[in-house]
């Protein structure tokens, strides 16, 4: 904005104190506790629904490491960093019994409460759907919750803040301390939250984990939800717009997952919820082809051509995608649908590209993992690859 002084000097002054005025004379207007539990009641009645419908995640997942030669140990100060992997992937997710549970996008069954058992590698969570606003909005405890006074957002609009703090006692906040199964460790963490005075909406919250334990080798965790209310089905639910995780680790790096929320939908007849299966080995794409009209026998060398169209910047783990058999001659034309189970990229800083080699073909396929060398993947119709059948036991 391009003002002369004399504007400046004049102007800015007056401004600066309406703007104050006029928050004060709103802030003594709104009574906090009253527009808490309007909300909360709105939230809770949300709440109450979100088991009827399901929603699609879409993760963006990224780590940034610290450079070799700047690279320290511990959780002082925080280090320059380079994005050295991503990766993006979806997955449905629901309420089930008062917790989300998850299965790949498309599924018929929801699979696991743990995302990370669907998601592989990297880091992974759980709470964003309907979890943090069950327990802070839940809770009847006066002491649970703090009325701070108006805040303006960066779009211009007055909202109610107010801080929180969910201590270890009654927190269901968790962090996974090694593979081991149950070894985990229960965090206490606080933040904020943000209300719309006008319609008593929450429009964004924040996760604080201040401590972490040792043994997670973890420094700090942050999390920011914007929420918005979503028509589903004839219902207006409150539900996370986007989320965004982050993660210090005490060896200088950071992990950061952008999530969004989309593709809500009311559960159909044919959905099922289980808990109890291992979806590892049905993800593959001869592993799917078990479940056409005729299985082919095992051991069986087959070439599939890809009929659907994979990019980088637009495909998703749990993507469905569809071949078609070229060899044995005898299962020509035959189609083949399965799913992609990862897409990842990892960087390297440029001075490190030389020891990179590329292979003839541009691409490596070891176990049904494909690896590229390059900066931007596109598998247009006709990419072929050889795959050897093989068993799997149905659960």
């Amino acid at each position: 904005m391009n003002l002369n002084t004399m504007l400046r000097r004049n102007i800015f002054p007056f401004v600066l104190l309406a703007g104050t005025l006029c928050a004060e004379l709103v802030c003594a207007q709104t009574d906090g506790d009253a527009l808490f539990r309007e909300a909360r009641t709105k939230i809770v009645e949300s709440i109450a629904k979100l088991p009827r419908y399901t929603c699609i995640q879409t993760i963006r997942r990224s780590r940034f490491d610290p450079f070799y030669e700047s690279r320290k140990k511990g959780c002082g100060e925080r280090q320059n960093v380079w994005l050295s992997w991503t990766d993006q992937l979806k997955l449905d997710v629901t309420i089930s019994e008062g917790a989300e549970i998850f299965s790949r996008a498309g599924a018929r069954e929801f699979q696991s409460p743990d995302a990370q058992t669907i998601a592989g590698n990297g880091l992974t969570s759980t709470g964003d759907f309907g979890h943090f606003l069950m327990t802070i909005f839940g809770s009847d405890d006066p002491l649970a919750h703090q009325y701070l006074g108006l805040e303006q957002d960066h779009h211009g609009q007055s909202l109610a803040v107010y801080q929180y703090r969910v201590p270890q006692a009654t927190s269901r906040y968790e962090i996974k301390l090694s593979s081991k199964p149950g070894d985990v460790k229960t965090l206490a963490y606080e933040g904020k939250f943000w209300i719309d005075p006008e319609d008593a909406e929450v429009r964004r919250m924040t996760i604080v984990v201040p401590q972490t334990p040792p043994r997670a080798e973890t420094c700090r965790i942050e999390t920011s939800i914007d929420y918005h209310r979503v028509p589903i089905a004839g219902s207006h639910l409150l539900l996370p717009q986007l989320t965004l995780l982050k993660l210090w680790d005490s060896d200088g790096s950071r992990y950061e997952n952008r999530t969004t929320c989309g593709s809500c939908r009311a559960f159909q007849s044919e959905s099922v919820l289980r808990t109890d299966i291992d979806p590892g080995p049905a993800t593959t794409a001869a592993g799917s082809a078990a479940e056409s009209p005729f299985s082919i026998p095992p051991g069986i060398v087959v070439r599939i051509a890809l009929l659907s169209r994979v990019d980088s910047e637009t495909a998703f783990a749990g993507d469905a995608i569809e071949g078609q058999i070229t060899e044995p001659s005898r299962f020509r034309d035959c189609r083949v649908l399965g799913r992609i189970v990862r897409l990842e990229q990892n960087l390297l800083p440029s001075h490190y590209l030389d020891v990179v080699t590329r292979p003839r073909n541009n691409h490596i396929l070891a176990g049904g993992l494909f690896i590229f060398a390059s900066d931007q993947l596109t598998l247009d119709h006709g990419f072929v690859s050889e795959w050897i059948t093989t068993t799997r036991d149905h659960p």
